[in-house]
C-alpha cells in the first residue's frame, strides 16, 4: 500500500469527534494519521507502532528526569512526548486500516497508556527534586496529578467497556471540546516546553492539575449516573447539608 493510498483511506475512516478535545481533534489525530499512513506503507504493524510510541515517551521522560532543565531540554522533551502521543493515536489507525485489530493489541495499547499516566508525573517528581524543589508541597503536585490521571484514565476505559450501546449519537460540541483541553495528555506534553522556566512550568502544571481534577470529578459523576440509569437503578441523591 502506498502512502497516498493509506492517507486517503485513513481520512475517510476516522473516529467520531464527540467527547474529544480540540487538541486531539486538530493536532494529535491528524499527526497520528501521518505516522499511521507511513507505517502502513512500510509494512509496520500496529503493535510495533505502540512500541515506538512507548520508546518516544520514555525518551522524553528521561530528558525531564535526568537532563538539567533548560530551554533546549524542555523543547526536546515536549517534542518527544508529543510524537509519542501521536504514535499512540496511530497504532489504532494502522490496525483498522490493515485489518490487524486484535484484543492483544488493544490490551497492549491500554497497558502502555496506563504506564504513561504514572511515568510522566514520576519524571516531574524526579525533575523537581533534581532542580532543588525538594519541599513537601512541591512533591505533592506530581503525586496528586498522578492520582487524578489514573482515576480519569481508569474511569474512561471502564465506562467505554460498561456503557450500553446507544442508537443515536449527539453531534460533537465545540464548547465541550474546548473545556476538555486541560485534561488532554497532549496539552500536558506541550507544556513541557516551559520545563526550562521552572517557576512558570510549576504554575502551568498546577493549573492543569486543578482543571483536570475538576473535569475528572464532573465526568466521573456523569459516567456513574449514566451507568446507574442503564442498570435500572436510580442514581443516589446528594446528601443534604446538616
Amino acid at each position: 500500500m502506498r502512502f497516498d493510498e493509506a492517507w486517503s483511506s485513513l481520512r475517510q475512516a476516522q473516529k467520531g469527534k464527540r467527547g474529544v478535545s480540540l487538541y486531539s481533534r486538530w493536532v494529535n489525530r491528524p499527526l497520528g494519521r501521518v505516522f499511521a499512513a507511513a507505517a502502513a506503507a512500510t509494512g509496520v504493524g500496529p503493535n510495533a507502532v505502540t512500541g515506538v510510541s512507548a520508546l518516544a515517551t520514555i525518551a522524553g521522560l528521561a530528558v525531564v528526569a535526568a537532563v538539567p532543565a533548560s530551554i533546549a531540554s524542555g523543547i526536546v522533551a515536549a517534542a518527544l512526548l508529543v510524537i509519542g502521543f501521536a504514535l499512540d493515536a496511530a497504532d489504532g489507525q494502522v490496525a483498522r486500516l490493515t485489518g490487524a485489530s486484535s484484543r492483544a493489541g488493544e490490551w497492549l495499547d491500554h497497558v502502555v497508556d496506563a504506564g504513561k499516566m504514572v511515568a510522566v508525573h514520576a519524571a516531574v517528581l524526579i525533575g523537581f527534586t533534581a532542580g532543588g524543589r525538594s519541599g513537601g508541597a512541591w512533591l505533592l503536585l506530581p503525586l496528586a496529578y498522578a492520582l487524578v490521571a489514573v482515576v480519569l484514565f481508569a474511569g474512561l476505559t471502564l465506562y467505554s467497556l460498561l456503557a450500553p450501546a446507544s442508537g443515536t449519537t449527539p453531534p460533537p460540541s465545540t464548547l465541550r471540546a474546548v473545556l476538555l483541553l486541560p485534561a488532554d495528555y497532549g496539552i500536558l506534553a506541550v507544556a513541557f516546553v516551559l520545563w526550562g522556566a521552572p517557576d512558570l512550568f510549576v504554575v502551568v502544571y498546577a493549573l492543569l492539575l486543578i482543571a483536570t481534577t475538576g473535569i475528572t470529578v464532573l465526568l466521573a459523576r456523569k459516567w456513574f449516573r449514566s451507568l446507574a440509569a442503564a442498570n435500572g437503578a436510580p442514581a443516589p441523591a446528594a446528601p443534604e447539608a446538616t
